[in-house]
């Protein structure tokens, strides 16, 4: 009877044990499916991807140094003039043409590109300072 029951008993620790590589089996290929969705909705011609050696080849991926959008590029020009820096508020008053959300999108892109400094140092409200 001991015999049977530590035969179970190594059963249940191996098919834990499966288990347990199983889930993580999934979660790496998860993990490596949502790493690699960037590269794989890059553009690639046909004919690279009926290359049979197309695995091995690299293909740089544009890193989306295009033109920036015209709010940002507005916001720079206004920027670039004003050594203190501007409120959001008096960045509104000199772009009119944006509303304020085009306006916070922009500066917070640019906020992560390090083209704009938003400084709260000073008294009352933040100022964006043009970084370049």
């Amino acid at each position: 009877m001991a015999r049977n029951q530590s035969s179970r008993d190594n059963t249940f620790l191996i098919l834990h044990a499966l288990a347990t590589a199983k889930k993580e089996i999934e979660r790496a290929e998860r993990k490596f499916y949502q790493a690699t969705r960037p590269l794989r909705s890059s553009s690639v011609r046909a004919s690279q991807r009926s290359n049979s050696t197309s695995s091995r080849i690299s293909i740089p991926v544009s890193s989306g140094g295009g033109k920036p959008a015209p709010v940002q590029t507005a916001i720079s020009k206004v920027l670039s003039k004003r050594r203190r820096g501007l409120t959001m508020e008096r960045l509104q008053a000199a772009l009119p043409k944006f509303d304020e959300k085009s306006l916070l999108n922009a500066t917070f892109a640019m906020r992560r590109k390090g083209l704009v400094e938003f400084d709260r140092s000073g008294e009352g409200r933040g100022v964006y300072r043009w970084q370049a």
